[in-house]
C-alpha cells in the first residue's frame, strides 16, 4: 500500500504502547500508597514544595500548584473518575488522530467494516463521545472484532461505552495489520 499505509500503521502501534502507558500510569497515580511523590524527588531533584512546572505555549512555566498536592489530589479522585475520564480521552484522541490520518492520506475505503468502524469512531470522538447515526448512516457496514455499529446506538457513549479499553487496542492492532503489509 505504500509509504502512507505504513505510516498509518506506525500511528496505530504508537497510539496503543502510549494508552498502554497511560493506563499503567493511571493506577499508581490514583493510590495514595504509592511513593510517587520519592520517585519524582529522586528523578528530577524535587522537594515537597517543589512547584509542579507545566509550560505554556510562549515557554514561561505554569506553577501554581505544588508537587504535593497534585498527587494528594489525584490521589483523592475517585478512581472511576480519573482513569475512566483519562483512558477514554485517550481512546477518543486516538480515534480522532487515526481517523483524520487515514482520510488525509487520501486510504478510506467505504467497503472496508474496520475502516468504517473507525471513520464512524473518530466522528463520535470529536464530537462528544456519541455515536451520531442520521439519514440512514450507517450506510456502509461498520465493525471491528465483536462490535457492529448500528442506527440503534444513535446518542450512545463510543468510548467506554460500546468501545471499551481492550476494544480500543484491538482496533489499533488491525489497523495496524490492515495497513502494514
Amino acid at each position: 500500500m505504500g509509504l502512507e499505509a505504513e505510516r498509518i500503521a506506525q500511528v496505530a502501534d504508537e497510539l496503543k504502547i502510549g494508552f498502554c502507558g497511560l493506563n499503567l500510569a493511571i493506577l499508581p497515580l490514583a493510590d495514595p500508597r504509592q511513593p510517587l511523590m520519592a520517585i519524582y524527588r529522586d528523578l528530577y531533584e524535587q522537594t515537597v514544595n517543589s512547584p509542579l512546572v507545566v509550560y505554556r505555549n510562549d515557554g514561561t512555566p505554569h506553577s501554581a500548584e505544588r508537587l504535593t498536592d497534585t498527587f494528594a489530589m489525584a490521589s483523592s479522585t475517585p478512581g472511576a473518575g480519573l482513569g475512566e475520564d483519562l483512558l477514554n480521552f485517550a481512546a477518543m484522541h486516538g480515534a480522532t488522530r487515526l481517523g483524520d490520518a487515514i482520510e488525509r492520506a487520501g486510504l478510506r475505503d467505504r467497503t472496508n467494516p474496520l475502516l468504517e468502524f473507525v471513520r464512524h469512531f473518530r466522528n463520535a470522538s470529536a464530537h462528544g463521545n456519541r455515536w451520531h447515526f442520521r439519514n440512514g448512516e450507517p450506510r456502509q457496514p461498520a465493525a471491528c472484532r465483536g462490535i457492529t455499529l448500528t442506527a440503534a446506538l444513535h446518542g450512545s457513549k463510543a468510548s467506554g461505552g460500546v468501545v471499551g479499553a481492550g476494544d480500543y487496542l484491538d482496533m489499533l492492532d488491525d489497523v495496524a495489520a490492515h495497513f502494514r503489509p
